[in-house]
């Protein structure tokens, strides 16, 4: 017979008395026709919208939609990756949109999150983290 020696034994119970952090999931659906993506924590949302096909027009028609509790009206959001990589994206009314954002940090945005992992969004007055599996099926270029 085997007896687990006590340091085996104490390692054991410390490792199973660790709490496992759960992934933030992302809720998908559709409105209008359009991919929807959401995040939703005890201190705002994210939700972003994408026209991967060109519902709505030829041009670009996606929208990241923030709403943070301590900054209702902000003016920028950056997306900040633990990585270091960020994107900055202008906001008018808690939307930024695709249209108007610059296409080099709306990329930046879109690989954050097809990427997962965790990330944060960022005011200067507020912000938001997630941690997340990745989302390879994103299409919102």
């Amino acid at each position: 017979m085997h007896v687990l020696s006590p340091v085996l034994a104490i390692s054991a119970f410390a490792a199973m008395s660790v709490p496992v952090h759960a992934l933030d999931d992302w809720t998908v659906g559709v409105e209008r026709g359009l991919p929807t993506y959401a995040l939703t924590s005890e201190a705002g949302e994210v939700r972003l919208v994408c026209d991967p096909d060109r519902v709505f027009g030829p041009t670009p028609n996606g929208a990241l939609v923030v709403r943070f509790d301590k900054d209702a009206g902000p003016d920028m959001v950056v997306v900040l990756a633990k990585s270091g990589e960020q994107a900055r994206l202008p906001v008018k009314n808690g939307i930024s949109a695709q249209a108007t954002a610059d296409a080099a940090e709306w990329a930046k945005m879109v690989a954050t999150f097809r990427t997962g992992g965790e990330f944060a969004l960022v005011t200067s007055a507020d912000s938001l983290t997630f941690e997340t599996a990745p989302l390879p099926e994103l299409a919102c270029e």
